[in-house]
């Protein structure tokens, strides 16, 4: 790095926004994180920390303070929609484990790393420009801001890739997804499992987030634009899966309509440039996923580290971003291929299909999975090639 710190700027904070602010501040920089949102909220929802993503959390020592929020997991459980067991897949043989917890919960950890830190909230992205040796931000509110480089955040409609004139759409993939958080004793579900339940083209997912917590998600082939039913969000889950074994009716029934979230299955083809001179993208702005693998967080986390590492030891900046990217880019391409080919065969709906995928997947032996996961779980982001 240069003997002056470098003034960076990050637009987005979410995850990955954060992520970003932590590792870059671990090497030095000087960060400034903008936000659109005038506050950081509960986003009512949870997410998983596979191994790949609690050993970045470990390397930043902040494993316990994940641990202590949320939920640990030790086998993830297919189960066919009366409840009997189609594959029982172990997750906890790798070097750190992994966990449920609440999406806002990772959060908090990561921002008591920045205390005292610049985060600046209700700060939309209005324009931005190359200057020979600044980026140049400009907000809705006026304010204008200059940084040595500038890594966009901030999601899948991200206004930094339009910025880069990269207008490629989001694609919808057929199928919606609800979510919520819900206070649960856990009957019905084995201590350590989370699992996920298969119908004709709908699933449930049920994961433990500590603390008598669960999360829950819950899928249907549906047009993006379906409207919620007369009864509210609730009511149209709970008869979607009428008949499906316990404990989804409760779970769905202790939900409050209002923290139900509703989301279409979108992500991106794989794009071929993530940035260009002092500008580049991170986490769901560069790589959107369905999310049928969990690997969202796991996978800004990973990028967060790659980038400080490359930012770190290599000059000048600008090819210090082009080599993160070239980094990443099979990795997220992998992730985003094997996450979109889980959905289509979840949401399969046929009759012929949706009793095939199952035949399969109870026949199955656990150690024919043990590769891919290797591949995924076991991939570690602080080595740098």
């Amino acid at each position: 790095m240069p003997s002056r710190p470098l003034n960076l700027g990050i637009v987005g904070g979410g995850i990955g926004g954060l992520a970003a602010a932590v590792a870059l501040r671990r090497i030095g920089a000087e960060v400034t994180v903008y936000e659109q949102a005038t506050e950081l909220r509960e986003a009512g929802a949870g997410l998983m920390l596979w191994p790949n993503g609690s050993r970045v959390m470990r390397d930043w020592g902040l494993l316990e303070a994940v641990a202590a929020h949320g939920g640990r997991t030790s086998y993830f459980v297919l189960r066919s929609r009366t409840g009997s067991v189609l594959m029982k897949v172990p997750v906890d043989q790798f070097e750190t484990p992994a966990f449920c917890l609440r999406r806002s919960d990772l959060l908090a950890v990561l921002m008591a790393e920045l205390v005292g830190q610049k985060i600046r909230l209700g700060h939309q992205l209005a324009a931005m420009a190359q200057l020979p040796d600044r980026v140049q931000l400009r907000f809705e509110t006026g304010a204008v801001a200059e940084h040595d480089a500038v890594i966009g955040a901030d999601g899948i409609h991200s206004r930094v890739r339009a910025a880069l004139n990269d207008h490629t759409a989001p694609v919808y993939h057929g199928y919606l997804i609800w979510r919520g958080v819900v206070a649960f004793d856990g009957g019905g579900v084995d201590p350590g499992w989370n699992c996920e339940t298969w119908g004709r083209g709908q699933r449930f997912g049920l994961l433990n987030t500590g603390h008598g917590r669960y999360t829950w998600y819950a899928t249907a082939n549906l047009p993006a634009n379906h409207p919620d039913g007369n009864g509210g969000r609730r009511e149209e889950l709970l008869s979607r899966f009428a008949g499906w074994h316990a404990p989804i009716a409760t779970v769905l029934d202790r939900t409050p309509e209002q923290a139900i979230l509703k989301n279409g299955a979108f992500d991106l083809p794989p794009l071929r440039r993530w940035g260009q001179g002092r500008i580049t993208l991170l986490g769901d702005a560069a790589h959107p996923c369905t999310p049928n693998l969990g690997q969202g967080a796991c996978m800004a986390l990973e990028d967060a580290v790659t980038l400080a590492r490359c930012v770190a030891r290599t000059e000048p900046i600008a090819e210090a971003l082009r080599r993160y990217e070239s980094l990443r880019l099979a990795r997220t391409r992998h992730i985003q291929q094997r996450s979109r080919l889980l959905g289509r065969i979840g949401q399969c709906h046929g009759d012929f299909w949706a009793a095939g995928r199952q035949t399969i997947a109870a026949w199955l032996p656990g150690a024919w999975l043990r590769p891919g996961l290797r591949r995924i779980y076991g991939f570690d982001a602080a080595r740098l090639e």
